[in-house]
């Protein structure tokens, strides 16, 4: 979304491991080579250890490029199963299905393999990620593969310092000592850091000098302690946000604001009572003293009693809301309609507008919210991309969400379908207006009035309240006198990539 706005080739901090991005640090690369002259020359395990985010996984990927063909791999991610499980997942991924279920049967399955491809001079290289998570009983029985050394099935460990941890236990040690390489992958300095940041950037045609301010750098340093993973998250939210202010330069303000954003809004902590000690005072009657210590029970009656009439007040007079029907979330059959007009009186726009903000979406999914998502992972996972206009719609198509930075574990979010006439707004006098875009500032207004094919149009600006101390700015165009003309616009501004909704931004003169 934001690669043509900073000029970059492709995204420099993707999350996902990609081998053509690796930084080699003295560890990573001594690693490297050290699993390398082991697969050729050596039996016995060997192991990986590192702290999350350090680098493994894109380790493992690089291993697998600079194996040749007589070297075959198998890449395990799930450990949390038994032994038969995991002889079971080898056996499916050599693409032998196992004829046998017992232990016994699989083991002699993968022995018979095993001799087959020594006599062919190749490798087989069983690769554990996360093996941490492995059981003992598993790692007990993980010593059996060293049978099959001479017969070319070797074994990896890669795993975070708890592996250390397992295999120090007692009953391990015979394991342990199996395991005759070691590497561990390090964190990385802060020099280290910032070349880090600026290796990826070279990779996409920029530099850390065009896109950052000298003093942010360092605080990403600081903030990720050396961990790869979190300056790749961090430095990609710092873009987003960056992209939204038409920022062409990542200063301080900016990566405050993404840490920010990664850390999540945090819960208010209250102040423990000060250590003053309580006096125990009995000069009131017996029958008063009672009352007093019954005193926040019958606090919490009343105001059960009072939230209790409160309820039946509202649904007795309050109209009930537009909103979409309940059934349509627990039923397959979705409802593929709903109207956006209930939404608008979330925005302090004027009562004219409000009327206005009348347009039909159409549902994709209703989707239950799991923990630690948010509505940015959210739009991610369903658009590609998190922008402002796409958070907006479905902030508009779920009124029930009043703070952007929070949804709940199980609630249910509908998600629309993005389309050229859901940015067309319908008035009641048979006009129409374009939802050009939702920003954090009102600016990019100005820039759409840029535009030859907008002359003459006028260009409105309506603030929406997304949290209690956030705004963002709805852009309208308009007006157009009929729905041709206005689809046609549409079509043409996207076409020129200037509508967010499809990935565009606003073009400077």
């Amino acid at each position: 979304m934001y690669n043509e706005f900073f000029g970059f080739s492709e995204k420099p901090f993707e999350l996902t491991p990609d081998p053509r991005f690796i930084f080699f640090t003295p560890s990573l690369r001594k690693a490297l080579s050290s699993v390398i002259y082991w697969i050729k020359e050596r039996g016995g395990f060997i192991s990986i250890v590192g702290e999350a985010g350090t680098g493994k996984t894109i380790l493992i990927h690089s291993l697998l490029n600079s194996l040749d063909e007589k070297v075959k791999t198998i890449l395990i991610f799930h450990t949390t199963v038994s032994f038969n499980d995991l002889l079971g997942v080898i056996l499916r991924e050599l693409g032998l299905w196992d004829v046998e279920k017992s232990e016994k049967g699989l083991w002699d399955q993968l022995a018979q393999y095993a001799t087959q491809i020594a006599a062919k001079d190749e490798t087989l290289v069983i690769i554990i990620d996360e093996a941490q998570k492995l059981t003992e009983e598993v790692m007990e029985k993980l010593k059996m593969f060293s049978n099959l050394e001479s017969k070319a099935i070797k074994i990896v460990f890669v795993g975070q310092p708890e592996l250390e941890d397992k295999l120090n236990l007692k009953n391990l040690t015979q394991l342990k000592q199996m395991i005759r390489v070691r590497c561990q992958i390090k964190a990385l300095s802060e020099e280290e850091s910032k070349e880090y940041i600026d290796h990826r950037l070279r990779y996409v045609g920029s530099s850390s000098l065009e896109i950052f301010t000298p003093e942010s750098i360092p605080m990403i340093c600081q903030y990720a302690k050396g961990i790869p993973r979190i300056i790749n998250t961090l430095c990609d939210v710092a873009f987003l946000i960056g992209y939204r202010l038409f920022k062409k330069k990542i200063d301080v303000s900016i990566v405050r604001e993404a840490i920010k954003d990664m850390e999540g809004p945090r819960l208010q902590k209250t102040t423990p009572p000060s250590s003053v000690p309580i006096h125990e005072f009995h000069k009131f009657p017996f029958r008063l003293s009672f009352l007093l210590n019954k005193t926040p029970l019958i606090i919490l009656f009343l105001f059960l009693m009072g939230g209790l009439f409160l309820l039946i007040y509202r649904s007795s007079y309050q109209k009930p809301a537009k909103m979409l029907d309940i059934k349509s979330i627990i039923s397959p059959h979705v409802q593929t309609e709903y109207s956006s007009t209930s939404t608008s009186s979330q925005m302090t726009l004027p009562s004219t507008s409000m009327v206005a903000m009348d347009r039909k979406y159409k549902l994709r999914e209703v989707v239950t919210v799991k923990e630690g998502q948010t509505i940015s992972q959210l739009t991610q996972k369903y658009y590609g991309r998190a922008d402002l206009t796409l958070i907006d719609f479905l902030l508009e198509l779920n009124p029930e969400i009043t703070n952007v930075h929070l949804i709940m574990v199980d609630q249910k979010i509908r998600i629309p379908h993005i389309t050229e006439e859901l940015l067309i707004i319908p008035y009641p006098d048979h006009t129409y207006k374009i939802h050009a875009g939702t920003f954090e500032t009102p600016d990019p207004a100005k820039l759409y009035s840029n535009e030859p094919e907008l002359k003459g149009k006028k260009m409105e600006i309506f603030p929406r309240k997304v949290s209690s101390r956030e705004t963002w700015y709805r852009v309208m165009i308009g007006k157009f006198d009929n729905k041709d003309e206005v689809l046609k616009m549409v079509s043409l501004l996207k076409k020129k990539g200037v509508l967010p909704a499809f990935g565009g931004f606003p073009k400077s003169e």
